[in-house]
C-alpha cells in the first residue's frame, strides 16, 4: 500500500494492521485455549458431578485453577518485561475507584431486572437477603467468588490488556477498548443466565468460538501483509477482518436471541469496560479486582433475593 494509501487509510485500522497486535492476539489466543484445556482436563480428573457437592474438593479445584491461571499470566507477563502490580491505590485515585465500584454495582443490578419483574421480588426480599448474609456467602460460594474475581483480573487485564498494551505502544486507551471488546466476545454467556460466575473466569473460548478466535487472528495476519505490500488493493485488508468480525457476530448471535441475553451480555462487556479503564487509570490489578468482587457481592445477594420470591419465602 503507498504512503498516500496509508494516509488516507481508517486510523483505527491503520493502528490494527500491526504485525505486533496479530503476534500478541495470537499469544493471548493460545495461552487462553491451553488454559480452557487444563481446565477441562482438570474437571475431568476431578470428576465435576462429585466436585459440585463436595466443598473440599471444591477448594482443591480453585487453588488448582488459580495457580494455572497465575502461572500462564506471570509467565507471559516476565516474558515481556511486564508486572503484575497489585498495589492498593493511592489517595488521589480514591474517586476512579468509588466510581468504577459504584458504577458496578449498578451495572450488576440489571441482569436480575426481568428476573425480578418475573419473581415479583421486592425490596423486603433484598433486605432479608442482606439481614442473614451466612446465607448468601457460604464457603462455595466465597470460594468461586474468590476465584472469579482473581481469573478475572489475571486473565483479563494482566494478561490480555497486557498484551495489547505491549502491543499497542504508548496507546494505552486503545489497549482498554480492545480488552474491552474482546472480553464481550469471550464473556457473553452460552445460555441466558442471570448469575455473575460459576467455577472461574467468564470465558467462553471452546469449540466454534476458539475457532473463529483463532480465525480473526489468521485474517489480521494477512491484513497486516496485504498492508505492508506495495499495490495491493484495500480490500485484501478490509476483507479478511470483515468476514472474521461477522463469523464473530454469527458465534454470538445465538447468545442474544432474547432481551435477557442482550441484557446480560451487554452488563457482562460494560463491568469488564470499567474494570479495563480503572486499571489504566490506577496500574493496580487490584482496582479490577475490587470491581469484579461489588459485582459478584451484589449478584449473589439478588440471586438469593430472586430465588426467595420465587419460592415465596422473605
Amino acid at each position: 500500500m503507498s504512503s498516500d494509501q496509508r494516509t488516507a487509510a481508517p486510523a483505527p485500522l491503520d493502528t490494527l494492521c500491526r504485525r505486533a497486535v496479530a503476534v500478541e492476539l495470537g499469544i493471548v489466543v493460545t495461552l487462553l485455549l491451553g488454559f480452557a484445556a487444563g481446565t477441562v482436563l482438570l474437571d475431568d480428573a476431578l470428576d465435576p458431578y462429585f466436585l459440585d457437592s463436595d466443598t473440599s474438593l471444591l477448594l482443591v479445584r480453585s487453588a488448582l485453577v488459580l495457580l494455572w491461571m497465575g502461572v500462564l499470566a506471570a509467565s507471559y507477563a516476565a516474558w515481556r518485561g511486564q508486572s503484575l502490580p497489585v498495589s492498593i491505590p493511592d489517595r488521589e485515585e480514591a474517586r476512579v475507584v468509588g466510581a468504577a465500584v459504584a458504577g458496578t454495582v449498578l451495572l450488576a443490578t440489571l441482569p436480575f431486572a426481568l428476573l425480578a419483574l418475573r419473581t415479583g421480588t421486592g425490596i423486603d426480599h433484598v433486605a432479608s437477603t442482606l439481614a442473614d448474609p451466612g446465607s448468601v456467602f457460604t464457603v462455595r460460594t466465597l470460594a468461586r467468588i474468590a476465584l472469579f474475581v482473581a481469573g478475572m483480573a489475571l486473565l483479563y487485564h494482566g494478561l490480555i490488556q497486557g498484551a495489547l498494551r505491549y502491543a499497542l505502544g504508548g496507546e494505552r486507551a486503545l489497549a482498554a477498548v480492545g480488552t474491552t471488546l474482546l472480553g464481550g466476545y469471550l464473556a457473553a454467556p452460552t445460555v441466558v443466565t442471570y448469575g455473575s460466575f460459576a467455577n472461574g473466569p467468564w470465558l467462553s473460548i471452546w469449540g466454534s468460538r476458539a475457532a473463529v478466535a483463532i480465525l480473526f487472528v489468521l485474517a489480521l495476519a494477512v491484513a497486516v501483509v496485504a498492508d505492508e505490500r506495495e499495490g495491493l488493493p484495500d480490500a485484501l485488508t478490509w476483507l479478511p477482518l470483515l468476514l472474521a468480525v461477522g463469523a464473530a457476530a454469527a458465534v454470538l448471535l445465538p447468545d442474544l436471541d432474547s432481551v435477557g441475553g442482550v441484557l446480560v451480555a451487554g452488563t457482562r462487556t460494560a463491568v469488564i469496560g470499567v474494570a479495563a479503564a480503572a486499571y489504566d487509570a490506577t496500574e493496580s490489578l487490584a482496582v479490577p479486582a475490587l470491581v469484579y468482587a461489588a459485582f459478584a457481592a451484589v449478584s449473589s445477594v439478588l440471586y438469593v433475593a430472586t430465588l426467595a420470591a420465587a419460592f415465596g419465602a422473605g
